[in-house]
């Protein structure tokens, strides 16, 4: 954890002392360059360079509400498809980098650039790759967050573990809609329901034993009056 939180303190100082550069003409690097961390935007930036030399139209054809345009792409010697919607922005391509990576592939590029995109929609704007985005405290085994958290025990560092993912789910949750807060919050519920049987019932001996920290027959010896110890 010290390492991980070393070399974000890393990425941090790089994104807030190095100044990206737009290697190409195209708006949507310049753009790129503002809103992207530095790693990201030099995997933007080389998609960028790529489509300038390597990327041509193949041909087009429209379906319902969607524009298909074939790309040829001569550094894969391969043609993807990418299929785009003007209403809503949003597109898809056959080569799945922006569903993989959450970076818009040269393709997606392509075509957004030929359609007269001059910024890079919402929806390819991922938190985790934006410079302003509040990163994830780590979290202790009660969910509370701290920056100098020390801990040797396997649980412990499970717990923790298991309250950072459970806290950057929920934050990954606000690219989302509604329905895909409730199936979340149905998991979580369904999962509760599963532990129900593990939940520890004590009787008032158990819970006695419990408290003191002891077994039975090492405070047999211990009276009470009035509900009181003495």
């Amino acid at each position: 954890m010290d390492q991980q939180r070393h070399t974000q303190k890393q990425l941090d100082n790089m994104d807030k002392h190095s100044s990206a550069t737009a290697s190409t003409h195209l708006a949507l690097e310049i753009h790129a360059a503002k809103v992207y961390t530095y790693s990201a935007f030099q995997k933007f930036k080389e998609e960028a360079i790529f489509l300038i030399d390597t990327c041509r139209t193949g041909g087009f054809t429209e379906r319902v509400e969607l524009e298909v345009t074939t790309v040829k792409d001569s550094s894969r010697k391969k043609n993807f498809e990418v299929a785009y919607s003007q209403g809503t922005r949003k597109a898809s391509c056959s080569f799945t980098m922006v569903e993989r990576t959450g970076i818009l592939c040269r393709h997606i590029i392509w075509i957004f650039s030929a359609s007269g995109i001059k910024t890079i929609p919402e929806d390819y704007v991922v938190n985790r790759w934006m410079k302003e985005y509040l990163r994830f405290r780590i979290f202790n085994s009660n969910g509370e967050g701290t920056e100098n958290m020390q801990v040797t025990d396997e649980k412990q560092i499970a717990m923790s573990i298991m309250w950072s993912e459970v806290h950057e789910a929920v934050g990954l949750l606000r690219d989302k809609g509604v329905a895909d807060v409730e199936s979340f919050s149905a998991v979580i519920r369904a999962f509760k329901e599963s532990l129900s049987p593990l939940v520890e019932v004590l009787n008032k001996k158990q819970q006695m034993e419990k408290f003191l920290n002891c077994t039975a027959c090492e405070y047999d010896n211990v009276y009470t009056f009035n509900n009181s110890f003495i």
